[in-house]
């Protein structure tokens, strides 16, 4: 049997979480999640969007 890497492991769970957290969101849902966590990463590391019109100043 396959060993799999500590990292694939990782990444397997982290999948796994993902899928689970949006498994009943419909797409408008789905895309707003992910703008919304965008955003906050964003913000956290001090990026900026070129494409964001309210960043602009």
């Amino acid at each position: 049997m396959f060993k799999e890497p500590k990292a694939m492991r990782e990444i397997h769970k982290i999948q796994e979480k993902l899928y689970e957290e949006r498994k009943g969101l419909s797409d408008e849902q789905e895309i707003r999640l992910i703008r919304e966590n965008a955003r906050k990463l964003m913000e956290k590391y001090g990026f900026r969007s070129r494409a964001c019109a309210a960043c602009k100043s």
